[in-house]
This record gives C-alpha cells, sequence and structure tokens, in this order.
C-alpha cells in the first residue's frame, strides 16, 4: 500500500517555514523535529519569504470557507433525502388506498 498523502494547517506551515527563515537550526532539523520532508521546509521557506505570513493565512481562510461549504451540501443532501422518503410515502400511501392523482 502507498503512504497516504498528510495535510497541514497554515499555521503549522508558517511555524515551520519561520522556523527555517530564522535560520537558528538548520532545515534538516526542522524536518526532522516536525516530522515532515526537508523539500517541504524549503518550499515553505520560500513561499514565506516571497509571499510573507498572508499566504499561509489565506490558505487557513479558503480551507474553513470549503469546509463550511461541504457542511451546507450535506445538510442539503440530509433535507432532499427526507423530501424523497416523503415522497415515497406519498406515493404507497396513495396506492394502498386507492387515491388517484
Amino acid at each position: 500500500m502507498g503512504r497516504q498523502k498528510r495535510t497541514y494547517t497554515g499555521d503549522f506551515k508558517l511555524k515551520v517555514a519561520s522556523e527555517a527563515l530564522a535560520g537558528e537550526k538548520t532545515i534538516q532539523v526542522i524536518a526532522a523535529e516536525n516530522d515532515v520532508s526537508v523539500s517541504l521546509v524549503s518550499t515553505w521557506k520560500k513561499i514565506l519569504q516571497q509571499e510573507g505570513p498572508r499566504f499561509f493565512n489565506e490558505k487557513s481562510k479558503m480551507q474553513k470557507e470549503l469546509e463550511q461549504h461541504v457542511a451546507e451540501l450535506e445538510k442539503e443532501k440530509l433535507l432532499l433525502e427526507e423530501f424523497g422518503k416523503s415522497q415515497l410515502e406519498n406515493v404507497l400511501l396513495k396506492k394502498k388506498l386507492k387515491i388517484q392523482d
């Protein structure tokens, strides 16, 4: 089986990238301490240098918006399922009572 892809929060990325940018530890040490690859730390450091902390914060906001949208869709799905059940019950009841539309 292949490795499952891990996801990281914007706050975590910002913390790791900030440590790398500070230069008090090597990227290899930071990667090992945070259980991420050296290339990820380097990438996050480069993004922080180019884009600043807003890049990671905006991604966090985007992720929250997506999660909220998914929750709304799940509620909508439940409502549609309930509507479908009530429609089916109406049809069955009409057949049982032999009511014509």
